[in-house]
């Protein structure tokens, strides 16, 4: 094997190395709860995908005993990112020794109009029910990714954000693992403020929970990450969206549909897929969905 393949073969191994270590220490429902209570700062995201090419010839003129200018440059690049690695622990370790983790950037609410003001473009909104709305919704979304089943969270979610969360939750079901969710309470709601952008009206919202959130081993069911006792107090930041123009449509639920297969008035807030011709609704067939999620803090009490 040349020294071009060993330095290749190296790096990668690197590579997957950071991002199974990123991915470990997340549960919860698109990974926004940790191993480490966190703040309210930057949180990024640890969603790492690699795309590479292992069809090397080993006779590819890279002679064993000699470091050539290609061989010479992966060596720096190896090195940067073991560098930067270190000093990343490092900087998280002293924030660690002082308490303070970083979490999310929350929205400014002075790029933001009050809630409130909303009904001036849709006279039918109800902040009180909107808001219920969204408790019921976190309670279903724990559920759902409990059972590595999104389905269900389809007209609620937009379609890129079910896609991303649905690749994360590939990764419990490749490993043959479940992320429990225990005692689910929605502690508060709050309407941040809402713009309109994009042909859209963007509503953020910022979410007050607690959970016992852990990780079990589907085959053994032994505990892999987390814990079955510690409750979890998170805040998190939602951004909904929908067209501008809809509005509030009076109905027993939050928002009645037509199913846009069969013509059938249905109650989306019970299902995402119709219970007469069995089509899935998507976020172009329900008003208000889910496009993003922030996790802003954590605290962990008890062991």
């Amino acid at each position: 094997m040349n020294l071009w393949k060993r330095w290749m073969i190296c790096l990668l191994a690197l590579l997957v190395s950071i991002g199974a270590f990123a991915f470990a220490g997340r549960a919860d429902f698109g990974d926004y709860g940790g191993d480490s209570d966190y703040g309210d700062s930057d949180y990024g995201d640890s969603d790492y995908d690699y795309d590479y090419d292992s069809d090397y010839d080993d006779d590819d003129g890279y002679g064993a005993g000699s470091i050539s200018g290609k061989d010479l440059l992966l060596v720096l690049i190896v090195g940067g990112i073991l560098f930067a690695v270190a000093l990343n622990k490092g900087k998280k370790a002293k924030q660690a020794q002082q308490g303070y983790v970083p979490g999310a950037a929350e929205t400014d609410p002075s790029t933001l109009r009050p809630a409130e003001e909303y009904r001036q473009v849709d006279p039918q909104f109800d902040a009180a029910a909107f808001r219920e709305k969204l408790a019921n919704l976190y309670v279903q979304m724990q559920q759902a990714w409990e059972a590595k089943d999104l389905t269900p969270l389809q007209p609620y979610l937009s379609g890129a954000f079910f896609a991303q969360a649905d690749r994360q939750l590939d990764r419990y079901r490749q490993n043959k693992q479940t992320n429990h969710m225990e005692r689910i309470a929605v502690l508060d709601v709050s309407l941040i403020g809402w713009k309109q952008e994009n042909g859209h009206d963007i509503m953020i919202a910022q979410l007050r929970t607690r959970l016992v959130d852990y990780v079990t081993d589907d085959t053994t069911g032994e505990l892999v990450r987390g814990s079955r006792t510690a409750e979890k107090f998170m805040r998190y930041e939602w951004q909904l969206e929908r067209t501008t123009g809809v509005l509030t449509g009076v109905s027993a639920g939050t928002s009645t549909r037509n199913c846009p297969n069969c013509g059938a008035a249905l109650d989306v807030n019970r299902s995402a897929r119709c219970p007469y011709c069995d089509s899935v609704l998507t976020d172009a067939t329900f008003d208000w969905v889910v496009s993003g999620i922030k996790g802003l803090a954590q605290k962990t009490v008890g062991g």
